[in-house]
């Protein structure tokens, strides 16, 4: 097909209803760029014969050489589909041609750059999901497919790679029609899953708000009866290929077809009405009648003429149909390659075959030859994306609500909205407005790309020539029209000695943005007349805005520039979907960040105002500018840079125009490395390269830590190969020296007796160490301590108990740390974003009770203003929590407090070491906080007697409080906030009022900051706890009621106290590392799942499954693997097994390591066993010694092995 210009594509983008936005899903190696080439050569882009082989969506060297996507890319298509009149009969009827433009986005399948996947899913309505036939339904399709219904997206299958169903596996057509069977059923499995997911979450609401009609209506104590679940129909959301959302066919040899091709030619051969109606047959148990060639019978009908034996061998329609004539053509060229049935296909399927594709020796070029001319994979894709998927004004109006409202509501329950203002029934109906009546502009940029300042066609010094296949032959004859102008104008102007002027230097034949040449300015010569100039522009058929591109070159000419990008090696290019009106040139729109919020004030800093720089036309490695983009449309923005860090709104009113929601990724960066330049010098180099890759990369943070050290996140292993190969050759530009991955850890405790003699010291300026020091030394070691003095433990004193007193004497603490039941921990893990939403309710009730205080002191006047900057402080600091999707909840939010209670405690059912009685304390008013973060799987909790004393009296942390909230009359202020902005306000109303002494109320925040802390980095190697519950049972205070001066000082040392003591505790017990986990998915057949089995036990994992998929000779292994052994694994295991497993690691969670760290033998049989050295390696104390080394902590370690004198070893 020849090339199709820019300019068409760029005519079709006004047509809203015409368009296509279409990115392609799947795990990883299953076909993805391959489907993409073939659909590229469709619009002459490479050619037919390169397609599979070129990958010209894989722009990266990397992705040429590792063979997989790394990067989601997309490129406009132009498509014409030509269909008979409906309301003619006849056969000679001309066809109807009907133009589409589709907006094709290549997606990777590692699960390293999921991230991507969300990106293009947000810029899409609809998917093509490819599955390979012989893999099956892999980790990542689950993950591309949750991530489409995540994001409302309209999915098309498409079973690819059916040639090694005949080639590899040597299958009959009626064993491959029973394999895909059972394959469209896993995959739609998958989507029932989500479906009932949805659905129970919809139900559950609904309940909660009949329950609460139900109340206002009557009584609380009239038991609810009126209720029913509502039964609706899922038909819908799963894949049928007689519905035609499912495609057959082979990516690599050029074929695929769906049953309505089939059902087209064989319809008037077996006298059925129309095709539709064999469409309808040709899928399911439905078989051709023997003896009467156009009938068809069901399996019933079958058995019933011809008996069980022949309805057991007859071949269903779509067996006798579709596959069997391709398994002919296989057996024909690849399998028996018999010429002369060769022959006789081309003729019967009327071919046209090159000889020297017939004479080729390599069979796959002749069946590829044949497979295209006779199914051609482009046009049943390109069909199947028009007939299936939806147009963006078909399309927004079921994905556009969630986006609006800033919640993934549920899919199961999909309702066109009614739009409330001006702005969403833009949105909603993708309006692009009239120069008289604009419609609001609303876009979405998905990610941000850099690309080199010379790829861009504004700054490209040779865009004529790398745009020649993108121009007609009127636009390169104007082209050379104006050469040859520019050129007698030169050589006029020189024969008559006139110097060139600065204007006509500018003015000359440089190329412009749409890679034509910009037309003369007629003070050029006066030889050139205006009316042949005004002629040759006229003919000229560009895409971009001329002047425009003559404007920027008359500011280059004359040194004011005033595009920031023109002298920056990188460009950030906003990679974005415009969902309502026009963006064009030169706008001044507002670029709002997923933390913005119009009624915040203080959230006003994530809203800027941009000029937008330029407009492109996504054409894969290529960039195609144009003056404007309407609704409906993907394309690129350039000047954005400084505006929008990874994703954003684009809107012309930040105030009326809403912030759509952020994206959800299946990915989360888990390995960290730290970066530091070889040559110090470059330290800038390195600062400004990482600045650009957290902007390029949607999944990358980069962290600055307090030392100055730069640390880099990625999802993993591949991932940071990818980022450091950016930062080395483009970004920074300079030798980078990495460290090894940083993994993070967990401590924990056990219930199992502890090594004897480890304690917790300070040593020099190394901060926190430990050790085990024999008894007779630990005098010693205590003496070298802190101030703060520990008392010991007697024989009676529970496990875990610590009685601490602070340096100055004033107050004394007794706490006791022990371990949670691993279902508590568990559950706690799994519902931090429940904890936090509970906690940020209680904070704005804490805040009201606040001003109700301030009230009483009269002083609200004074404390408005840092009550309002509380508030504000708080909502801000939520970290965006409130833009990602929450878990659904069997309650609404005010309930979910006595919800997550009643499951909590439930959790503590039969736990060794937690009563009855306590469980119940600890579980409702003797629960004072989480950790760390305040909804970590910690508990801090108040005893009996201190609760008494404590402001929580009376209350849950639960419930909403009940107690009086004005002061007491003692003046003391109950625990108001768990902010630092109310704990001063706090501390300022409590010292207003007179004392009588001080007790636990008036330190609460103290033990709660020391508690935070402790939890924040344990004593083993300070990473953060799990599982690990802190009572409080005593604070006793030697203040007295006029001790005001040494009570502010006093929390302080509280804080330290209550940390420490935590620490000290926690090592009563037997501590315990948790390692985060992978989990590791690979396909391998049985002659190498001896070895993949050994490079899993090196790798210290373990196997949690292992089957035989039904039908192949694969096994499908799972098993877990620590982050911390990982690296290199891959590598490995392909090694190993030569190329035939290849493993996908997922982020599984952390798992506890069973070793104590400072296990060291003990018994007669570990003596004798290991010695008194312990031969073998604790791998517990080598992970721990390695973080403690790298965090600069201190790290017991013999040097001197045996002290003998040293001799020199000779050969």
């Amino acid at each position: 097909m020849p090339v199709v210009p820019p300019t068409k594509l760029a005519q079709l983008q006004n047509n809203v209803h015409r368009i296509r936005n279409v990115c392609v899903l799947a795990h990883v190696d299953h076909g993805k760029t391959t489907l993409s080439d073939a659909l590229l050569a469709t619009n002459g882009i490479i050619s037919n014969k390169l397609a599979g082989k070129v990958r010209y969506l894989d722009s990266r060297e990397d992705e040429q050489e590792r063979g997989i996507t790394m990067e989601s890319s997309g490129i406009s298509l132009y498509y014409q589909l030509l269909k008979k009149a409906a309301d003619s009969a006849s056969p000679d009827t001309s066809l109807a041609a009907s133009e589409y433009l589709v907006n094709l986005i290549d997606s990777p399948g590692h699960v390293d750059f999921a991230s991507e996947v969300a990106s293009a899913a947000r810029l899409s309505d609809g998917a093509l999901v490819l599955v390979d036939v012989v893999e099956g339904v892999c980790t990542q399709t689950v993950s591309v497919l949750r991530q489409a219904w995540i994001e409302n997206v309209q999915p098309l299958l498409f079973l690819n790679k059916m040639d090694r169903l005949i080639v590899e596996w040597k299958m009959t057509p009626s064993e491959a029609y029973t394999h895909m069977q059972q394959l469209i059923e896993q995959v739609n499995a998958v989507l029932a899953g989500f479906w009932e997911g949805d659905r129970l979450a919809e139900d559950s609401r609904k309940l909660d708000e009949a329950k609460e009609r139900w109340k206002e209506a009557h009584s609380e104590d009239v038991a609810m009866t009126e209720w029913y679940l509502e039964e609706k129909d899922d038909s819908h959301i799963y894949f049928a290929p007689k519905q035609g959302n499912v495609l057959f066919g082979s990516a690599a040899d050029g074929w695929a077809f769906r049953i309505s091709h089939f059902a087209n030619i064989f319809a008037e051969k077996l006298g059925i009405p129309t095709p539709a109606k064999l469409q309808q047959l040709m899928w399911g148990g439905y078989y051709l009648d023997p003896k009467n060639k156009q009938r068809i019978l069901t399996n019933k009908q079958f058995v019933k003429l011809y008996g069980p034996g022949k309805a057991a061998a007859a071949l269903p329609l779509f067996v006798q149909l579709c596959l069997v004539p391709i398994w002919q053509v296989y057996e024909s060229v690849i399998l028996e390659h018999n010429q002369d049935r060769i022959e006789k296909v081309i003729t019967a399927l009327e071919l046209k075959v090159l000889p020297r594709d017939r004479r080729s020796k390599d069979y796959r070029v002749l069946l590829t030859a044949i497979m295209q001319g006779w199914l051609p994979l482009a046009q049943a894709c390109m069909v199947a994306i028009v007939e299936q998927l939806p147009s963006p004004a078909a399309a927004q109006p079921l994905r556009l609500p969630p986006l609006v409202q800033g919640n993934m509501q549920s899919l199961a329950d999909q309702k066109t909205a009614e739009p409330k203002s001006e702005v969403e029934r833009a949105l909603y109906s993708c309006t692009a407005g009239t120069s008289s009546k604009p419609a609001p502009l609303v876009a979405y940029v998905s990610k941000v790309i850099s690309v080199p300042r010379e790829s861009l066609p504004e700054f490209s010094s040779e865009k004529s020539l790398n745009n020649r296949a993108a121009m007609t032959a009127e636009e390169m004859r104007a082209r050379g029209r104006d050469a040859v102008r520019q050129e007698f104008a030169l050589s006029r102007d020189s024969a008559a000695g006139t110097p060139l002027s600065t204007g006509s230097v500018a003015g000359g034949a440089t190329p412009g943005s749409s890679g034509l040449a910009t037309p003369l300015s007629v003070a050029q010569s006066s030889d050139v007349s205006a009316d042949s100039l005004a002629s040759a522009m006229r003919e000229k058929l560009t895409v971009g805005d001329v002047d425009a591109a003559v404007e920027a070159e008359a500011n280059s000419a004359s040194g004011s520039n005033s595009d920031p990008d023109s002298t920056a090696e990188e460009i950030l290019i906003g990679f974005s979907r415009i969902y309502s009106g026009v963006v064009r040139v030169g706008d001044q729109i507002w670029a709002m960040q997923p933390k913005y919020k119009a009624k915040d004030a203080n959230s006003q800093s994530y809203c800027k105002q941009i000029t937008v720089r330029a407009l492109y036309m996504m054409m894969g490695r290529e960039f195609v500018s144009l003056p404007e983009v309407p609704a409906g449309n993907v394309f690129g923005i350039r000047g954005i840079s400084g505006a929008i860090l990874k994703s954003g709104t684009l809107a012309s009113d930040a105030q009326t125009c809403p912030n759509l929601a952020a994206m959800h990724s299946e990915t989360y960066p888990i390995v960290r490395v730290a970066l530091e330049p070889v040559n110090p010098q470059d330290m800038t180099k390195l600062v400004r390269g990482l600045e650009l890759l957290n902007q390029a990369d949607p999944c990358v943070q980069v962290i600055a830590q307090a030392t100055g050290e730069r640390v880099l996140v990625t999802a993993g292993e591949l991932h940071l190969e990818r980022c450091m190969k950016d930062l080395r050759e483009r970004f920074a530009k300079c030798e980078i020296h990495v460290s090894e991955p940083i993994v993070p850890f967990r401590e924990g405790i056990a219930r199992q007796s502890a090594q004897p003699g480890v304690v917790l010291g300070e040593i020099g300026s190394n901060g926190q160490s430990l050790a085990i020091i024999p008894k007779a030394a630990q005098g010693g070691a205590e003496s070298a301590e802190s101030t703060e003095t520990h008392t010991k433990p007697g024989e009676d004193t529970p496990r875990g108990e610590v009685c601490v007193t602070t340096a100055n004497g004033l107050a004394t603490i007794t706490l006791q740390v022990e371990p949670l039941p691993e279902r508590t921990t568990r559950f706690l893990l799994r519902h931090e974003d429940d904890i936090r939403r509970v906690t940020r309710i209680s904070s704005s009730q804490r805040r009201s009770r606040l001003n109700a205080a301030a009230e009483a002191l009269g002083s609200v006047d004074d404390n408005a203003t840092p009550l309002a900057a509380a508030n504000e402080a708080s909502d801000d600091d939520d970290d965006g929590s409130s833009d990602e999707p929450r878990p659904a909840k069997p309650s609404r939010a005010s309930e979910l407090g006595p919800w997550l209670q009643g499951r909590l405690r439930s959790t503590f059912r039969k736990a060794k070491g937690w009563e009855p009685q306590r469980v119940e304390s600890a579980t409702d008013s003797g629960l004072c906080s989480f950790g760390p973060r305040k909804t970590g799987p910690n508990m801090l909790i108040y005893s009996k007697e201190v609760l008494e004393q404590s402001s929580k009296s009376g209350s849950s942390w639960f419930r909403q409080r009940t107690h009086d909230m004005t002061l007491s009359s003692t003046g003391a202020t109950p625990m108001l906030s768990d902010d630092d902005e109310d704990s001063d306000i706090e501390e300022t109303a409590t010292s207003i009022a007179t004392r009588t002494a001080y007790t636990i109320r008036d330190f609460e925040e103290s033990v709660n900051a020391g508690f935070q802390l402790a939890t924040q980095s344990g004593p083993l190697c300070f990473e953060p706890l799990v599982g690990v519950a802190v009572t409080i049972k005593s604070l006793v205070s030697n203040l007295g009621a006029s001790d005001s001066i040494s009570a502010s000082g006093l929390s302080g040392q509280i804080i330290s106290a209550v940390r420490d003591a935590i620490k000290a505790g926690f090592l009563h017990w037997s501590p315990r590392l948790h390692l985060a986990m992978y989990t590791c998915d690979i396909q391998a057949t049985s002659e190498v799942l001896g070895k993949v089995y050994g490079v899993i036990n090196r790798r210290r994992g373990r196997i949690l499954s292992e089957e035989m998929r039904e039908g192949t000779p694969y096994f499908s292994i799972k098993s877990a693997i620590p982050i911390v052994e990982s690296f290199g694994f891959a590598d490995d295991i392909r090694k190993r097994t030569s190329g035939a497993a290849i493993p996908l690691l997922i982020y599984r969670g952390f798992e506890s390591l069973d070793i104590d760290p400072f296990w060291v033998p003990t018994t007669e049989e570990e003596l004798e066993d290991l010695g008194e050295k312990a031969d073998r390696d604790n791998v517990a104390k080598r992970y721990m010694d390695k973080v403690r080394k790298r965090k600069g902590l201190f790290v017991e370690r013999k040097i001197i092995e045996h002290a003998e004198k040293q001799r020199t070893l000779k050969k």
